[in-house]
């Protein structure tokens, strides 16, 4: 089985679920947050505040595309990588891209609690539910897979992860 790349709306799991995808099969875990602000020093936050969404996008495929997949990993970018085309056809070639689809009202109830709503690309301009409106079909054309996400804990999506891609 070659990398996974988990894709899906901030607040979806996609850390959470990497984690514990990478620690069920042996696997390294890539965190795209975890990467940038290391790298650069600034959060995703800061990046879009101080540069803009622009600079965001440029950061996240510029590091996306330096990643080398020769072990096997989950990897787990931020929401917005679906607009790094280049980025995504890397993904797309080199790992099996999975959507963790979670409902809007799961979402709202997830970043609603989240002190770092200012790291989401387009989130104040177009407001939640557009986002999610337009981020929804381009992961779902973008997944070769895509796991709803509705009444499962943490373990059961992980699961339901590791069944439809290992079929």
């Amino acid at each position: 089985m070659k990398s996974m790349t988990l894709i899906g709306m901030p607040g979806s799991g996609k850390s959470t679920i990497g984690k514990l995808l990478a620690r069920k099969l042996g696997w390294v875990f890539i965190d795209l947050d975890d990467l940038i602000k290391e790298k650069t020093g600034k959060t995703y936050s800061q990046i879009l505040e101080q540069d803009g969404g622009k600079k965001l996008i440029e950061i996240e495929n510029q590091f996306t595309l330096d990643l080398k997949f020769d072990k096997p990993a989950v990897f787990s970018p931020g929401g917005s990588i679906i607009y790094s085309m280049q980025a995504m056809e890397k993904l797309k070639k080199e790992t099996t891209v999975v959507y963790i689809e979670l409902l809007i009202n799961e979402v709202k109830k997830r970043l609603d609690g989240r002190a770092d709503k200012g790291g989401i690309i387009g989130l104040k301009e177009k407001g939640i539910d557009r986002l999610y409106e337009e981020r929804a079909i381009i992961y779902k054309t973008m997944a070769d897979f895509t796991v709803k996400t509705d009444g499962l804990n943490e373990d059961q999506i992980a699961d339901e992860i590791l069944k439809v891609v290992q079929k």
